[in-house]
């Protein structure tokens, strides 16, 4: 591609979310009807599939009685593929349209971009089926593609950093504290925070992160931040007080 607009000028962490194509570290949403085009197609290929199952039980059926012309007729006429596939491509049409206008307005402020490496699939105990389903066109890549080609078009710098945690952690303070509930993150303190947001403040923070780099391993992770938290540091303190009183107690 021909070199681009020319890039802003600050310094930006970005979460790629569901609703919102991406939301900055300045708490501003990108691309807001991505999460809706991609609820509907899949709600859409739900329906079709579930009255699918049941075309597909009836052409068994006649085959199996032996009625082999209507099981052929129902196999032809409504068992396609056709509009599928074209609702499908529509689809991802329009999900690549608004994954780059958004990059272009997240770049437009933003002359360095950190974001997620989501390249490693996360591990989870318990798996919602719907929201997978949903989530499978974003997987590909759709966002992460268009952030690196606009990047690169218009002379800004995309980092990725280590995905772990972001989303677990409180953004005032940096340690792994808090829950996350659906678009809400709820601090220890009782107050609330927009999840994405909270979220794209600590990609910012990772970026300048000297103990975690992009491919240290989550357990890690997780040990470096629980290392950070207040009880934690507390118990450091109390056993370097214990050591140096030890010398003074062997004299004595």
């Amino acid at each position: 591609k021909t070199e681009g607009r020319v890039c802003g000028d600050q310094v930006v962490g970005v979460d790629k979310g569901y609703s919102e194509a991406f939301v900055d570290s300045d708490g501003q949403a990108h691309g807001p009807t991505f999460g809706a085009v991609l609820t509907r197609h899949s709600d859409q290929t739900a329906v079709t599939g579930q009255q699918r199952n049941k075309l597909h039980a009836l052409e068994k059926k006649h085959r199996a009685a032996g009625r082999i012309i209507k099981a052929d007729r129902i196999l032809a006429h409504n068992l396609g593929r056709k509009k599928i596939d074209a609702r499908k491509e529509r689809t991802q049409k329009q999900l690549r349209t608004i994954a780059f206008q958004s990059a272009h307005t997240l770049v437009n402020k933003a002359a360095v971009v950190a974001s997620e490496d989501l390249t490693s699939p996360i591990a989870k105990k318990q798996q919602w089926k719907r929201f997978n389903r949903r989530m499978g066109s974003w997987a590909k890549g759709a966002l992460a593609d268009a952030l690196d080609s606009v990047c690169t078009q218009r002379k800004a710098k995309h980092v990725l950093v280590n995905a772990a945690y972001t989303s677990q952690m409180d953004s005032a303070n940096g340690l792994l504290q808090g829950k996350r509930v659906g678009d809400k993150f709820y601090r220890e303190n009782g107050d609330v925070l927009q999840a994405d947001y909270n979220a794209a403040l600590n990609v910012r923070a990772r970026l300048d992160d000297p103990e975690i780099s992009r491919f240290t391993p989550y357990k890690e992770v997780r040990r470096i931040l629980l290392a950070r938290s207040p009880a934690q540091l507390s118990v450091k303190r109390l056993e370097l007080g214990a050591q140096a009183r030890q010398p003074s107690a062997d004299k004595s």
